[in-house]
């Protein structure tokens, strides 16, 4: 435990390339038990991190939303049209838990509300122009896609709206700002594979933002926790 306490980013890295690998050479059975390590990796490093009797609530929202991360891994190891919905509504959980951490973390002061408003106007804009490319693909499954766009949207500008918070700004900054950008990144370049491309190398893509994304946010949390 003590070496996942000091080492656990770095062990996380080693796994998400080995990962990547077992992608790129097509080694089914190893990569989907190199997946289903990544989270709970993560959140072992959280907790052994954690001031254990600080921020109860926070946690409870925390560990829920890498629990819904973990359980949107899972089902999307699976091929098949019920398996990606339930993926897409546990990833929809974790970005409601994760908006719920930020708002808590930082509410947002109309007055002073510059970077959320800011992001709130870029993600949008991004999001309504994925959409558009994607809609000729979407068939049935335009709707959920577009709830899933407005819940990460929203996941993205509240981590922004934490800019404005003196005591978030350096977390908000380093780790749950570029955390929430990479993992719109990733779920634009899923979901371009899942509906057009089917690539092989965008998997790789998807996951390195992915797991990228996971471990800074991770981070992010971690620093809360401590603090």
């Amino acid at each position: 435990m003590q070496l996942i306490k000091k080492d656990g980013i770095f062990i996380f890295w080693v796994l998400l390339f080995a990962h990547c690998a077992f992608i790129y050479f097509d080694k089914t059975e190893y990569r989907h038990i190199t997946k289903l390590l990544l989270i709970p990796l993560l959140f072992a490093y959280l907790v052994l991190n954690a001031r254990k009797s600080a921020y109860p609530h926070s946690k409870i929202i925390i560990y829920g939303g890498l629990l819904f991360s973990f359980l949107g891994d899972l089902f999307l190891i699976y091929s098949g049209k019920g398996f990606f919905i339930a993926g897409m509504i546990a990833f929809m959980l974790t970005h409601i838990c994760y908006t719920i951490f930020f708002l808590k973390a930082g509410k947002i002061d109309l007055r002073k509300a510059t970077e959320f408003f800011i992001a709130a106007i870029l993600v949008t804009v991004i999001g309504m122009k994925l959409l558009q490319f994607l809609k000729p693909y979407l068939g049935d499954m335009a709707l959920p896609v577009k709830v899933y766009t407005v819940v990460i949207c929203l996941m993205a500008a509240t981590a922004a709206n934490l800019l404005s918070s003196k005591s978030m700004k350096v977390i908000a900054a380093g780790f749950f700002v570029p955390g929430a950008a990479l993992f719109m990144l990733s779920d634009s370049v899923l979901a371009l594979n899942q509906f057009i491309y089917k690539d092989t190398f965008l998997n790789i893509v998807v996951m390195l933002t992915y797991g990228y994304a996971q471990c800074l946010l991770v981070q992010g949390f971690t620093r809360y926790l401590k603090a």
